[in-house]
């Protein structure tokens, strides 16, 4: 059972994390660093351009790697249980909460799922970002216990409230001394066996998409920032005029007015302006430009590059870092997704199932420009050598390669029926 002192130092601990948490997220919504600029001097041009490299990143990966859902089969030809795990994930809107724990991993490095059961007795789950959840592990990864907390008002007093899990119950918590103490209020039994948790990583180290690239992306907008500077600048330059130190306010007036200088040859004029060094700006600019694609491995979808009509391995070599990527994304996601189908799977067999959650297996797909008809020629050439619903499931317009199966099934009795039909005349 969770203590008090476990609460208040799991707070502690979330605490110290969330500026890292806050930061990633406030870059992700476009809200950088560059915003806050103050120049020692408030009268000159303080132009702020913040740009939007990091939802890029993680957009880019999202619509790559999560846009397609993920396929599930069974490697026994359980038809009810996936039917059973077809029904709860369409209760819990399962494609698009896999699309949002692959954004909030590739944002913050990792985020977390709870599953639960309803007051109407239906499985449900819903993920959190790493701002809104705390979780401790022990030594060897394994998940002791999570915990959301947040304040509210009782009467007249503010209070924090706690919500825990572990491997028994929820546990419900109250503080009256500003997280000092806490008092349990309330527990339940969720009988799921484990902590009903689940920690999807972007990679062992937990570290968000455009992360280390921050650096980099506050030197473009203060590239992008102080060239927009240097042309308000140049809009507001100083005309320096000599040999005419008694000149008035009206006659700078009506200059200005008329468009017009009359100098002697004694006189001139001038702007006085900053002389700018454009190229090399652009070069430093598109240098770290550069750096931040290929560091994060994101293609430039815009280029020429991909702008003409390039075969699939062409395509493939060059999506190969995005792909190497969400390789090591796959690996992750799918063992989070082991504990998820688990979790749902202790429940069913509590109700009388007898499922094993081992036979579920998931096809991941890619959201990529496809030669069908290389794919429709391969799913033909290994007929001999690969399963029928193994292979369907390659084919990028086949979401249900089992569904299908039974169409086909269903189509050829009908034919034998009518055949048989036919001769029987």
């Amino acid at each position: 059972m969770l203590t008090s002192q476990q609460i208040k130092e799991a707070i502690q601990k979330h605490r110290t994390e969330l500026p890292r948490y806050e930061k990633l997220y406030r870059y992700y919504t476009g809200k950088n660093d560059i915003l806050n600029r103050q120049l020692p001097d408030p009268l000159k041009p303080n132009n702020r351009i913040a740009t939007s490299y990091c939802s890029l990143i993680v957009d880019t990966v999202v619509g790559y790697f999560a846009s397609k859902p993920i396929t599930y089969m069974s490697r026994s030809g359980d038809k009810k249980y996936l039917d059973e795990l077809h029904s709860i994930f369409l209760m819990n809107d399962e494609e698009d909460t896999n699309a949002e724990i692959v954004k909030d991993f590739t944002i913050f490095g990792k985020c977390y799922e709870l599953v639960y059961i309803d007051p109407n007795g239906n499985i449900r789950f819903k993920q959190y970002s790493p701002i809104e959840m705390y979780v401790e592990k022990d030594s060897q990864d394994n998940v002791l216990f999570g915990i959301r907390y947040w304040n509210e008002k009782q009467g007249d007093s503010d209070v924090m409230k706690v919500e825990a899990y572990d491997a028994e119950g929820f546990h419900y918590f109250t503080s009256f001394d500003n997280g000092e103490t806490f008092v349990l209020d309330n527990s339940i039994p969720h009988f799921f066996g484990e902590v009903p948790v689940v920690i999807y990583k972007n990679n062992d180290e937990e570290i968000g998409d455009f992360e280390k690239q921050i650096p980099l992306i506050d030197a473009i907008d203060k590239i992008l920032s102080d060239s927009a500077n240097e042309l308000e600048s140049f809009a507001n330059a100083y005309l320096l005029i000599k040999g005419y130190q008694g000149t008035k306010p009206e006659d700078i007036q009506a200059m200005r007015q008329n468009g017009v200088l009359l100098l002697d040859q004694q006189g001139d004029a001038s702007w006085l302006i900053k002389n700018i060094n454009n190229q090399f700006q652009q070069n430093f600019f598109e240098t770290i430009d550069n750096l931040i694609h290929i560091q994060t491995a994101t293609p430039k979808l815009t280029t020429e590059q991909f702008s003409s009509n390039l075969s699939g391995i062409a395509i493939g070599f060059k999506l190969f870092g995005l792909e190497s990527k969400c390789s090591v994304k796959e690996r992750k996601m799918e063992k989070a997704l082991r504990k998820r189908i688990r979790l749902i799977t202790n429940i069913l067999n509590l109700k009388g199932a007898n499922y094993n959650y081992t036979d579920i297996q998931f096809q991941f797909s890619r959201n990529i420009p496809q030669n069908e008809m290389e794919i429709a020629q391969e799913i033909v050439q290994l007929t001999n050598m690969v399963d029928l619903e193994t292979r369907l499931s390659w084919h990028p317009r086949i979401q249900n390669p089992k569904q299908v199966i039974e169409k086909l099934k269903q189509e050829q009795d009908t034919m034998n029926l009518d055949a048989i039909g036919d001769s029987n005349e």
